[in-house]
């Protein structure tokens, strides 16, 4: 933790706290920050942060000085905020800025400023400004060009990390089914009942008793797809989360939010994104395609021993798991916002379409039901 006292809202990241933030990372030598007027950016697409874009005045020109960067900070809603304390989701996100963002093994936005303090639950992360380039849509959907990019990208980063020392020594990132992670299936349980009532309707009979049935499996299929090789996953693959390009022109994607990035296999990226965030006739056309890119990714960049079969194998599993997250979603809507509930009811109807035309239901066959975790604390 750094002599930099860490902001508690959005109005104490004053031109003297950024003066003195830049400064400790070089970012500035001479020059002091004389105003920094911000604009609140992101509302309703991220529960758990505050994100702001601020512009950087000078008293003097310096090279290399940002004119523009993202603050983010916790949320000031007391159940995000508790709920993102409990996974861990801010320290991670520091630390991964900290450590290992710069040479994670694709383009991420890079942080010029990153801390915070366990005990407070105070964090804030000074970012690139990205706001230049164009941001994927869930809501619409990937087209096949740009799900192509997605994955040759994302090989290269699942290959770098792909079961190596490097990896094993990042405590700070659980794998898929540490305990934590496990009360996921809490939420799901607590969301399968909502999700029928609202949205039962457009349900077929088989798809609602599939609903009910994961609830006991949910825990057992994450020790199932989370085992050796390992790689390090970002967690949260969404086209909400993806630029196009970057500001200095150097890759084709840029990828943000890294606060549930977990140890897992591969394929947890894959299937989440593609049954998630891709039209679905354009996933079932080209899906095989699609995979076979990434599959090739891979072996191009240093991965043996894990074949197509394993990769559609793995895939089909966490394309089943990956129904937990619209199912939570759409359990907690707030149906009067919009794009919510546009969003969170096309991320169920591609994820049951995704999981019917892949049969991964059947995966559910392999697994013994197990309780739900004890509630945390």
């Amino acid at each position: 933790m750094s002599s930099v006292p860490i902001p508690t809202t959005m109005d104490e990241v004053t031109p003297a706290w950024l003066t003195a933030a830049l400064r400790q990372g070089s970012h500035i030598r001479e020059a002091t920050v004389t105003a920094a007027p911000r604009v609140q950016i992101g509302q309703g697409v991220g529960i758990l942060g505050e994100l702001a874009r601020i512009t950087l005045e000078y008293d003097r020109s310096e090279p290399g000085a940002p004119k523009t960067l993202v603050a983010k900070i916790p949320t000031a809603d007391p159940g995000g905020r508790g709920i993102a304390e409990m996974m861990g989701f801010y320290e991670k996100e520091v630390r991964f800025y900290r450590e290992i963002g710069d040479r994670v093994g694709l383009r991420t936005a890079h942080a010029y400023y990153a801390d915070g303090d366990p005990s407070t639950v105070n964090y804030i992360i000074l970012m690139e400004d990205l706001g230049g380039l164009s941001c994927g849509d869930q809501v619409v959907g990937a087209t096949v060009a740009e799900s192509r990019l997605v994955l040759t990208e994302l090989a290269k980063l699942h290959a770098r990390w792909w079961d190596t020392p490097e990896l094993k020594a990042l405590d700070w990132v659980p794998y898929g089914n540490a305990p934590v992670n496990k009360f996921a299936a809490l939420s799901y349980a607590q969301s399968v009942e909502p999700v029928l009532e609202h949205f039962g309707g457009n349900l077929s009979g088989a798809e609602r008793e599939m609903l009910v049935r994961f609830i006991h499996l949910l825990n057992p299929l994450q020790d199932e797809f989370v085992r050796a090789p390992y790689t390090f996953c970002h967690g949260d693959l969404r086209l909400d989360n993806i630029f196009w390009g970057s500001p200095d022109n150097t890759s084709p994607v840029t990828l943000v939010d890294w606060q549930i990035a977990i140890r897992a296999r591969g394929p947890y990226d894959v299937g989440y994104f593609m049954s998630q965030s891709v039209d679905s006739d354009v996933r079932a056309a080209n899906e095989e395609s699609l995979l076979q890119d990434y599959h090739r990714g891979l072996l191009e960049n240093g991965v043996k021993d894990y074949s197509f079969d394993q990769l559609w194998d793995d895939y089909r599993m966490t394309t089943m798991f990956c129904l937990t997250y619209p199912v939570t979603s759409c359990g907690s809507i707030d149906l009067a916002n919009e794009r919510g509930a546009a969003l969170a009811t096309g991320m169920l109807n591609r994820s049951l379409r995704a999981i019917a035309d892949l049969k991964a239901y059947e995966v559910l066959d392999r697994l013994t039901p197990a309780p739900l975790p004890e509630p945390p604390g």
